[in-house]
């Protein structure tokens, strides 16, 4: 009897053990970065100009850049793991074979119950552009009896749809690409375009302004894995420093313009 309570104590240590230790908070990936001196990221590299192989072989682009910032402010070196498809760019997270993903990711609310995101350092929703000197233009509710030019099929196209149902004579001019959208309002055959924002400003034509506010959203972001807190703030607290000094206006100087 005396050896059965022996047995029964120490089974029940032996499980109060392993519920602590299956309790322990798992090591947030910013003691490994630090640990390691590494930063490992993952991206799809076929998204110019945000990542990508230039015609040497090298990695390159916005997004790259960034992630160049980002080790060098926390005090380490890059690991790009940047032959991810774009749909295992998540999986990668959960395996743990990257610490962050930076690859033109938009905010997925589909995915907040097992990732978090940083606070957005670009936004690739639908802008209004017009010709400089135009009048009367301040968004979307100016276009009642004007013309509007955008991408058919795109998500300019169905924003402007929506907008045609409110408003009494919006004309909508369908084109086959952002570029030809933007060609007709330098043309002078639709006062405005609705176009996404980086189509918008890596235009080569000149004449054209981008009407502020957006006229919808789609957030860029970085991806971690939801438990990582601590390695959020301090890629959040980052990108805020380098939104502050400039560094993030740069690097879109840099990437998002048209090529001579």
């Amino acid at each position: 009897m005396r050896n059965l309570s022996f047995i029964s104590r120490r089974s029940l240590i032996a499980v109060l053990v392993l519920l602590l230790a299956t309790c322990r908070p798992s090591p947030d990936a910013l003691d490994r970065v630090l640990e390691t001196g590494v930063l490992r990221v993952g991206m799809d590299a076929s998204y110019p100009p945000f990542e990508y192989i230039d015609g040497e072989g090298n990695l390159v682009g916005f997004d790259v850049d960034l992630a160049r910032e980002i080790a060098t402010r926390l005090g380490v070196e890059p690991r790009f793991v940047a032959n991810l498809p774009y749909d295992g760019l998540y999986d990668s997270l959960t395996a743990e074979q990257v610490d962050v993903v930076i690859s033109a990711l938009y905010v997925d609310p589909t995915r907040t119950a097992d990732f978090t995101y940083s606070t957005p350092y670009f936004d690739a929703g639908q802008v209004l552009v017009m010709a400089e000197g135009t009048e009367g233009i301040d968004g979307m509710a100016d276009l009642d009896g004007r013309t509007v030019a955008v991408e058919f099929g795109s998500a300019g196209d169905v924003e402007a749809r929506a907008w045609a149902r409110r408003l009494a004579s919006l004309t909508i001019l369908p084109c086959q690409t952002a570029d030809e959208a933007l060609a007709k309002v330098a043309a002078g055959e639709a006062d405005a375009a609705l176009v996404d924002h980086l189509s918008a400003l890596m235009t080569s034509m000149e004449g054209l302004r981008i009407v502020e506010p957006m006229v919808t959203s789609e957030p860029y972001a970085i991806a971690v894995r939801r438990e990582d807190r601590r390695l959020l703030e301090a890629i959040d607290e980052i990108l805020a420093a380098m939104r502050d000094d400039g560094t993030l206006d740069r690097l879109q100087a840099r990437w998002f313009t048209a090529a001579p």
